[in-house]
């Protein structure tokens, strides 16, 4: 069994996994499923208030989980794939204990997309809350390795800035993060 489809399976039976996205390593589980949510706030000892991030594989499984205005339509469409991740509206099928809002992006990782294709899938840094980010496996800490199924070791990232995070309310941009797409480059987009 290939890794990439190892990695799957184990999303699939609620574990957890470590993984490689186009920013840096991530640690993932089935974003569906509340107790391997559970488990990602345990390994990273994360507190339940600051919420996780999920990846998903298109726009059309986004609107499965957002309710998306056009304006946010317009934002995937012109970053996503990339490292943009959007503060959206949540509809009732995405767990409570993820976020509560639906807070996503479509990752330029092919490998990323392509664990995410079967279920939304959990990703934030796979470190320590509060520790640095991980571009390499040995980057990450024993103590989260431990608690994690299966490792899908990619070698060295390059190591560069986490994805933008930004929320459109009442026609306006709010960036939560500032990362590789710029607040101007954001309502450039909506004003074509």
């Amino acid at each position: 069994m290939s890794d990439d489809k190892k990695a799957r399976e184990i999303i699939k039976d609620g574990g957890l996994i470590v993984y490689p996205t186009e920013t840096a390593y991530g640690l993932g589980a089935d974003a569906l499923n509340k107790r391997a949510v559970e488990k990602v706030y345990d390994a990273k000892q994360r507190p339940r208030n600051k919420g996780l991030t999920v990846i998903v594989s298109s726009l059309e499984v986004a609107e499965e989980y957002a309710d998306l205005s056009e304006k946010e339509k317009i934002l995937i469409e012109e970053f996503m794939p990339g490292p943009l991740t959007l503060v959206a509206k949540k509809k009732d099928n995405m767990p409570d204990n993820v976020n509560n809002k639906f807070v996503f992006r479509i990752s330029s990782s092919p490998l990323a997309r392509e664990i995410a294709e079967k279920t939304p899938l959990i990703a934030t840094s796979a470190n320590i809350s509060g520790e640095k980010t991980s571009y390499s496996v040995d980057d990450i800490s024993e103590e989260l390795l431990e608690k994690v199924d299966f490792v899908l070791d990619k070698g060295h990232l390059p190591s560069g800035p986490t994805s933008t995070i930004a929320e459109v309310k009442n026609s306006e941009v709010f960036i939560h993060r500032e990362g590789p797409i710029s607040q101007e480059e954001i309502e450039a987009a909506l004003h074509d």
